[in-house]
């Protein structure tokens, strides 16, 4: 098994430590990430954080995150397929709206 010890990890439900593979800002890009593992048929868990699971839960900024871990068999494999989803929308070239078809 390869050397995860840097990896941050946070408890699953199973009471083991399951490997952070992303930090989102809340629940929603948390499910965004967490499906796309999913369909690489590979198990998810979402924490939130303290804060967010308080008497008046945070949603937003840095008390409202969520991590999505992966159990240590897919740590290696969830990294390399989230890899290539840090696309910079400035290097994307403007969208282009075609008129509808004139025909002389």
């Amino acid at each position: 098994m390869d050397d995860h010890t840097n990896a941050l990890t946070v408890r699953g439900p199973d009471q083991t430590p399951w490997y952070v593979v992303d930090h989102a800002p809340g629940i929603t890009a948390a499910e965004i990430v967490a499906g796309r593992l999913r369909t690489a048929n590979i198990p998810v868990f979402l924490s939130r954080e303290a804060a967010a699971n308080s008497a008046i839960p945070l949603s937003v900024g840095l008390l409202g995150g969520v991590d999505v871990a992966v159990p240590e068999a897919f740590y290696a494999e969830a990294l390399l397929l989230l890899e290539g989803d840090e696309t910079d929308l400035d290097e994307l070239p403007p969208p282009t709206i075609d008129g509808p078809d004139e025909e002389s």
